[in-house]
């Protein structure tokens, strides 16, 4: 039998930016975790090439949504 698990996450902030940065900072942890899951499991192929570069362009754009004492503008 096939069981699926649900995933609640709670998401707290006191204005839509806070909100913003906690999403993406959330999207950029479980998009991590399931490409090295993909990886261990030989999955390779078009969903590590959508995750290296979602990861990417998060990454590139931090200083955007995250505030200024945690990202660093990019050189």
């Amino acid at each position: 039998m096939f069981v699926t698990h649900n995933c609640y996450i709670l998401i707290r902030g006191n204005t839509l930016g806070e909100i913003t940065e906690e999403a993406l900072h959330y999207a950029y942890f479980y998009l991590t975790r399931s490409l090295l899951e993909h990886r261990a499991q030989g999955k390779n192929g078009e969903y590590e090439t959508f995750a290296v570069e979602v990861l990417a362009l998060l990454q590139k754009y931090r200083h955007l949504y995250t505030n200024p004492p945690e990202a660093p503008r990019p050189d």
